[in-house]
């Protein structure tokens, strides 16, 4: 009986999304002709496509939200209007019932939460597309967070990755399109959301960044509770604190934090070659004594020794204006080494260079370098190694978010004796 029920309810998710796709698209295109028919701009008509994108997303709900959410971190995927509107995704797809939070505890721990917790708020104190968060006292007073994924998540995933497949593989019939492997693309978002599903895997990257920033008293990493964490549950120390764009002290504290956040950054990339790949501003919280607690730890990039030199020896040829060693790097480390005009190409990074080198470092943006850079691995079908992508991006963001903090910070001052160190 239960196998005919998700029978059921997967037969019935196909149709809602079969459905939305049709109401989008003939939608899409009443207000697009009306476009054309009135003169908008071409501005205009790309951000009606973004708006479509994202409204769409926003409807089918909590994996077409994660998988926009990734997508978002692709500029050398998508086009800007596409990513611009994709960023706006958050995860407000309210909270699940508090009896499926019961639930999923007793059957994962073999007891129920009165058994287990001295207290236990019904109430979530944060709700995302994955998993919610609960405020909770352990038998001994301790205070934790709770975090419980939503019920049949996996199953629900898995039907909506297959039938994003399922498109990716009609969009690979389009020889203009094959060369983005759409197919390939959904199969990286997949894994990214697996990662995110297994709370074990989410524990595991606890427990390394906890060791890599050990020696680091300014940084924290919750400490786990193992006896209460399973693949959908984790229970770890609450922090007490506010998100570091939140925070409202003085100056010179606040320009600390800065260069505190994008120290952290360099070392996992450089340092350990493990990176938190989703470090918005939410998931780094500031402790009452001026501590940085990274949280949220389900999705990460790995770079191993090679990876690492190799970003290095870019950001350092970026330095001495050098952009042939720039496409070449870029190049050699893309999953498909071919491309088709490399003429072109090399001409376009060494002209993006030009227009960037004799700059002060202050001056240069890591966010616009970043993006502007993806725009044209984009324009020339040259496919950057995930990874690499996924680093660029948590620098860009990291930068953007000690810019908001103190904008006199010129971060990428600090950081480049570090790339030329290592690039030697």
């Amino acid at each position: 009986m239960h196998l005919i029920r998700q029978k059921l309810r997967l037969l019935a998710r196909a149709l809602v999304i079969c459905l939305l796709l049709v109401e989008t698209a003939l939608r899409y295109g009443l207000v697009y002709l009306g476009y054309r028919l009135t003169g908008r701009s071409l501005a205009d008509r790309q951000a009606l496509f973004g708006e479509s994108v994202l409204g769409l997303f926003r409807r089918l709900g909590a994996t077409f939200i994660k998988v926009g959410q990734i997508m978002s971190t692709r500029p050398d995927l998508l086009p800007p209007h596409v990513i611009l509107a994709l960023s706006r995704l958050q995860d407000d797809v309210g909270p699940f019932p508090f009896a499926q939070v019961e639930r999923t505890i007793a059957e994962d721990f073999g007891q129920p939460i009165a058994a287990l917790f001295r207290e236990f708020s019904p109430q979530p104190i944060a709700s995302a597309s994955v998993a919610q968060v609960h405020r909770a006292r352990l038998p001994d007073g301790h205070l934790v967070a709770v975090k419980v994924r939503r019920p049949d998540i996996e199953e629900l995933c898995a039907f909506d990755l297959s039938v994003m497949s399922f498109y990716a593989r009609l969009l690979e019939l389009v020889p203009s399109l094959r060369t983005l492997a759409p197919l390939e693309s959904v199969e990286q978002f997949g894994r990214a959301i697996a990662m995110q599903l297994d709370f074990t895997i989410e524990a595991q990257n606890n427990r390394r960044f906890t060791q890599n920033f050990a020696a680091d008293p300014q940084v924290i990493v919750p400490r786990l509770h193992d006896a209460l964490c399973s693949r959908r549950v984790l229970t770890m120390d609450f922090i007490e604190g506010k998100k570091i764009l939140d925070c409202t002290g003085s100056q010179p504290e606040r320009r600390a934090l800065g260069e505190l956040g994008f120290r952290v950054m360099l070392k996992m990339i450089f340092a350990d070659g493990f990176v938190h790949a989703d470090l918005h501003p939410g998931n780094l919280l500031v402790t009452p004594d001026g501590k940085v607690a990274l949280l949220d730890l389900g999705l990460v990039a790995e770079m191993d020794q090679t990876h690492r030199l190799a970003f290095a020896r870019y950001f350092a040829a970026w330095a001495r204006g050098d952009g042939h060693t720039m496409a070449e790097i870029m190049v050699t480390h893309s999953p498909s080494p071919y491309v088709k005009d490399r003429q072109g190409f090399e001409q376009a990074i060494q002209g993006f260079v030009d227009r960037l080198h004799g700059k002060r470092l202050g001056e240069v943006e890591v966010a616009k370098v970043v993006y502007d850079m993806l725009q044209i691995l984009r324009r020339y079908r040259v496919r950057v190694n995930a990874t690499f992508t996924m680093v660029n991006i948590a620098i860009a963001v990291t930068e953007g978010i000690g810019k908001q903090l103190d904008p006199t910070l010129d971060l990428m001052n600090e950081a480049m004796p570090f790339f030329l160190a290592l690039s030697l």
